[in-house]
């Protein structure tokens, strides 16, 4: 009776060392999974920085449904001037198109301009685009820079069909950005950004199980 006694008592101690010792082991076999991030289409037909302000107007973004705006006019300030401002967005597709562009004191003007990104592709299309006198690529290759002199603010430089990627990875399309000179400022004309962002990396450690205290009763 002594020996079944010790051997009861020799099993429930094992039973608790080794419940003690897995609970304290790192949890890394049941890492938790990480969720594909979802989609997001954004887009804006016009934005200016710098001295004399102009939100990105119209603007829209989605994660869900296409969603869609329009401008008759954008005409706030001397600097830029544009007309039939739409703009479309849906998780993975955003356009943007702006007609009637004049910059005047870059002699910069065209009949339209327009920026679509799908699927994480980006593209840019000018029509009768012009600067200083001279005709702009149709289909620009991305981020072509061309420098450009800006009447009474000296010399800058205009970007088309800018592609860059977003802080979360997606792509984002401005079919033409002009610097303003000496760091001043800019003006983009249609952008369209989409994709997916950038899911986390590394394993995502599950937290550790708490112990839970209790009594295991020994017979003999």
């Amino acid at each position: 009776m002594r020996y079944s006694h010790a051997v009861k008592r020799l099993a429930t101690v094992g039973l608790l060392t080794g419940g003690l010792a897995a609970a304290g082991l790192p949890a890394l076999a049941a890492a938790a999974p990480v969720a594909a991030p979802a989609g997001e289409g954004s887009a804006y037909g016009l934005a200016v920085s710098g001295p004399l302000p102009v939100p990105p107007v119209p603007a829209v973004s989605s994660t869900t449904g296409k969603v869609s705006k329009s401008l008759l006019r954008e005409d706030r300030t001397k600097l830029v001037k544009a007309s039939a401002l739409d703009v479309t967005a849906s998780p993975a597709r955003a356009d943007s198109s702006v007609a009637r562009l004049a910059v005047p004191d870059a002699k910069l003007g065209a009949n339209a301009v327009s920026a679509r990104c799908v699927d994480g592709r980006g593209s840019a299309h000018l029509t009768k685009a012009v600067l200083a006198g001279r005709r702009l690529d149709a289909s620009p290759p991305p981020n072509t820079t061309i420098p450009v002199d800006v009447d009474g603010l000296g010399r800058t430089a205009l970007t088309l069909n800018k592609q860059q990627r977003t802080a979360d990875g997606r792509l984002a399309v401005t079919a033409m950005e002009l610097m303003l000179p000496g760091g001043k400022g800019a003006i983009r004309v249609a952008s369209a950004t989409c994709g997916r962002g950038a899911a986390p990396r590394g394993p995502v450690e599950a937290p550790a199980p708490t112990p839970v205290e209790h009594d295991l009763p020994v017979t003999g």
